[in-house]
């Protein structure tokens, strides 16, 4: 038996083979970007649900341990005129649905403004999910009804009412984003707060 001398695998890698490689790897990234970029916006939308639910679960914590009537106030609510994705988070001193500033802020109150009773009534600012979620914005606040509302209050036992009119439970809020994906935070009147 003779064995050889020579050398296997030496040989280099040619053009065509790497061309080949390079084609197989752009195809398999181009059919993944498709998946990834849904994936991304899929997160977007549920970031930006989860962003307003925790903001009207803030809004009923606050209402139970402050004492008192808070509300989540969407800014497309007919007595502002701001735009679907703006809300703020604020207090009615009197309970009542009373106008400013014995009761809610007015649209262009601040954090610095302060109520009749002396204390803050918003207490966060006009806040745009835009800034942290492109695309996304609240389509509406609606009723059990379907009748469009402002928003959401909360009272001091953490019960969800609507002291500015006749509301019917459970209160939406849809959240959508440009593809048109759709997520709804369904309030009902014992104060439980979900995304559905």
């Amino acid at each position: 038996m003779r064995v050889s001398n020579r050398h296997i695998g030496n040989r280099g890698v040619t053009l065509i083979e790497l061309l080949v490689a390079l084609a197989i790897a752009a195809i398999l990234i181009g059919a993944g970007i498709p998946s990834f970029l849904s994936m991304i916006q899929r997160s977007n939308i549920d970031g930006a649900t989860r962003q307003v639910m925790y903001e009207i679960r803030t809004v009923q914590n606050l209402a139970v341990t402050r004492g008192g009537v808070f509300g989540f106030h969407w800014g497309a609510d007919p007595m502002v005129g701001m735009a679907t994705s703006v809300y703020r988070v604020e207090r009615d001193p009197s309970g009542i649905c009373a106008a400013p500033p014995n009761g809610w802020p007015a649209a262009g109150a601040t954090t610095a403004t302060v109520c009749a009773d002396g204390a803050p009534c918003v207490i966060r600012d006009w806040f745009d999910l835009v800034t942290e979620y492109t695309g996304v914005t609240i389509q509406s606040v609606t009723d059990g009804s379907g009748n469009p509302v402002g928003g959401v209050m909360f009272n001091s036992r953490g019960a969800s009412l609507n002291n500015c009119g006749v509301v019917t439970f459970p209160v939406r809020v849809t959240v959508v984003d440009t593809s048109g994906a759709t997520r709804i935070i369904r309030v009902e009147r014992a104060g439980r707060v979900f995304i559905q």
